[in-house]
């Protein structure tokens, strides 16, 4: 477990002294506030000049929290691992006792705890429509086994950090899945399934219209849709790491 804890120190060094890992870390928070804020104080300008409101679509801003933080914390862990590469260290950690499980756990498995984490806070902090904990929990649970999917895409198809740069906008694509339960009428919204985030759609979507719960088999669906890009992106991650 030492070793676990030196490398997660070493990465966590790494993102303070680069600016753009750095604001990644508070930019859940940020993107929080500013919704928070920013569309109760819209809609109210909206109703009344318009007769249009936006409160319908605010359990679509939970959604979106809840898919962005896991988003960003493995974005960034990826690109720490990018850097790693790029800099030849990822061939000494490989030749050394924190190789395999350690550095996975350290790189990834522990970051993960933190973004359900700040998941969970985000939402309880700035969330618009969703109040309910258990709700707000077993959608972190999805969010954040999506997250695990960003990071090794980048990790697997990137060769650099530039690239990751590039390869991270499939995470945005990945990410529009959430939105379909608010467009496309059931059965065909089912559709899009195979997406992680069509689940955390889905299960904000009923929440927020029948009740603040969520089906079990919504949830069992969206980690059968996780298992599934586990599965085709295994090869891939393996051969790179």
């Amino acid at each position: 477990m030492s070793a676990v804890w030196k490398i997660f120190s070493i990465g966590f060094r790494q993102i303070l002294r680069d600016g753009m890992l750095f604001i990644l870390l508070p930019a859940p928070f940020l993107l929080g506030a500013a919704l928070r804020f920013i569309l109760p104080y819209a809609d109210g300008i909206l109703s009344q000049e318009l007769k249009f409101s936006l409160y319908p679509w605010y359990p679509v801003s939970d959604a979106f929290l809840l898919t962005m933080t896991p988003a960003m914390i493995a974005i960034m862990c990826a690109f720490i691992v990018l850097d790693e590469r790029d800099e030849g260290i990822s061939l000494y950690y490989n030749i050394t006792p924190s190789a395999g499980w350690n550095y996975l756990i350290a790189r990834i498995g522990l970051p993960m705890v933190w973004a359900f984490a700040s998941s969970v806070v985000v939402v309880l902090l700035f969330g618009l429509a969703v109040d309910n904990i258990s709700v707000i929990l077993t959608v972190s649970v999805i969010a954040t086994l999506q997250g695990i999917i960003f990071f090794m895409l980048l990790v697997s198809l990137a060769g650099n950090k530039v690239e990751g740069l590039a390869l991270s906008k499939i995470t945005n694509i990945i990410s529009l899945g959430l939105f379909v339960p608010w467009f496309l009428a059931a059965p065909y919204s089912f559709l899009f399934g195979f997406l992680p985030s069509f689940w955390i759609g889905q299960m904000i979507y009923f929440a927020s219209q029948y009740g603040q719960y969520i089906p079990l088999n919504y949830f069992v669906m969206g980690v059968i849709s996780w298992l599934i890009w586990i599965v085709f992106l295994n090869r891939w991650f393996l051969r790179r790491t």
